[in-house]
């Protein structure tokens, strides 16, 4: 599955909780999408959000949008990866002074610093750093989800923004479900910068080399680092490309040669301040650039290459065992035949069920709790109309909040044991959802476990919720980021 697709799927869902579900159905149904293969949902829910994009043109469907926008960002990083490598580069290889160009500084700054930067990544996808307190990419996370939505909302009218800002609130809500793809499309982007670096930092390199002449050195106050120890060190870094490049290994005489005193301006072996041959001075360049492509580079490509398929094979293998995909997928593939005869015919029984084939509501939640919010309603008729929109009665019912009630879990400590696969809170819309409404919300999460449906039906003053209050209540409860949570109107009708 494209992420441009998943984007799409999850915009589609969030319109089709205003639909009647025999609405839903007929449309389902006219697209022909029923004859997919149930045993393929991912081939299944590509092809009914295709279906969608040509049938519902004005519909707003953002995914190729935030696929754009998401290649625009990683332009961008590119771009500023080449510009702020070449700048590194010429700063450290600029040779105007009377010093000669530092190999040392080269080294820590193009070698060990990524080194260590890669290292970091990697251990915060691999090691639970954040319970160290080392955010190696809230900072990085934070910036790339204020910036992309910014650029995929580009040319959206005014009255569609509304809309697109309580899709990235559903989109919080439903992260835990795409938690393991996220990560690999911020590495992904976090190494196109990083390729990116390195290419500048090369190309620079290879200009100050080709276009004007460089004297390399290096220099140390410690005495035990001679030229010897620091010949193994370099000759240590060019193991990876000594047997195809054998020019880019620094010899006994290059390093030799190219001890330099600060102190005395010199090098030590010419003793006048200039080197007695200024060709083997320059001689450390095919080491600084194989050393920067084999340890800068390399590794990041490799990343960036790695980054990608993981992100690709996790969306080929997104589980889509969620209510609200499995409700689809149920629909899209179960079947729908109909035929028709030019005369009319008399009423007869219901036929049964098809085999495969369910009697059940589209919502049907199965045994669950009806936990009453606050002052919400606990008539026949609000009951009437949760065991329309629920699929059954509620095997029990709890009142919490307010004079009286319990607002966190010692209510529902028997629900996790009494074979409750669900719940629904009953709640007034005009109420916001403050912190005992979100409490409530998490105490019933602990006890029913990840996966179970949680639902929160809307009753307004007259009927069904004004629209600004069924938004409020979704954007506040979209902080809890849970992907089992919804919140629907509850339609009273019959």
């Amino acid at each position: 599955m494209k992420l441009s697709t998943l984007i799409d799927l999850e915009a589609q869902l969030l319109r089709d909780k205003e639909i009647d579900p025999a609405a839903l159905a007929a449309r389902d149904g006219s697209m022909g999408v029923g004859r997919l293969d149930p045993a393929r949902p991912h081939a299944a829910v590509e092809a009914w959000v295709r279906g969608l994009r040509e049938r519902e043109e004005t519909a707003l469907l953002p995914g190729r949008s935030v696929a754009r926008a998401l290649g625009l960002v990683r332009t961008l990083l590119a771009v500023a990866g080449i510009a702020l490598g070449w700048g590194a580069s010429a700063a450290l290889v600029r040779f105007e002074g009377p010093h000669p160009v530092n190999v040392w500084d080269l080294l820590l700054v193009l070698v060990v610093l990524q080194i260590v930067l890669l290292v970091l990544l990697l251990a915060s996808l691999a090691l639970p750093v954040a319970s160290l307190g080392v955010p190696l990419l809230g900072l990085f996370r934070g910036l790339a989800s204020a910036v992309y939505p910014r650029l995929a909302a580009r040319g959206l009218a005014p009255e569609r923004l509304p809309e697109w800002r309580l899709l990235l609130h559903r989109l919080r809500s439903r992260r835990s479900l795409y938690r393991r793809v996220e990560p690999w499309l911020l590495v992904g982007l976090t190494q196109a910068f990083g390729v990116a670096f390195n290419v500048g930092a090369l190309l620079a390199l290879l200009r100050h080399v080709v276009f004007s002449d460089v004297a390399f050195a290096w220099s140390t106050t410690l005495l035990e680092l001679d030229p010897a120890r620091f010949h193994a060190i370099v000759r240590a870094l060019s193991a990876p490309w000594a047997a195809l490049w054998p020019e880019a290994v620094p010899t006994p005489d290059l390093v030799a040669a190219t001890r330099y005193s600060r102190l005395e301006g010199a090098y030590f072996l010419s003793g006048t301040g200039r080197a007695a041959d200024p060709a083997l001075v320059g001689g450390w360049w095919p080491f600084l650039l194989a050393a920067v492509a084999t340890y800068g580079l390399v590794p990041r490509v490799i990343a960036l290459v790695a980054a990608r398929l993981r992100a690709w094979s996790l969306l080929a293998r997104l589980p889509l065992d969620d209510v609200e995909v499995r409700t689809l997928l149920a629909r899209i593939t179960g079947g729908r035949v109909e035929t028709a005869s030019p005369d009319p015919e008399a009423p007869g029984p219901p036929p049964p069920p098809a085999p495969g084939t369910t009697a059940a509501p589209t919502g049907a939640m199965g045994r669950f709790a009806l936990v009453l919010w606050r002052d919400a309603p606990a008539g026949s008729e609000a009951l009437a109309a949760v065991e329309r929109q629920a699929g059954g009665a509620p095997a029990e019912v709890l009142r919490a909040g307010g004079l009286g009630h319990e607002e966190g879990p010692a209510g529902f400590a028997g629900l996790s044991g009494g074979g409750v696969e669900a719940a629904a809170v009953l709640a007034e819309a005009w109420e916001a959802p403050d912190g005992g409404a979100q409490r409530l919300l998490r105490s019933l999460r602990e006890r029913l476990g990840p996966g179970r449906q949680v639902r929160v039906l809307l009753r307004g003053e007259a009927g069904a919720p004004r629209p600004e209050e069924l938004r409020v209540w979704r954007e506040e409860l979209s902080r809890l980021e849970d992907p089992w949570l919804a919140v629907e109107p509850l339609r009273e009708g019959p």
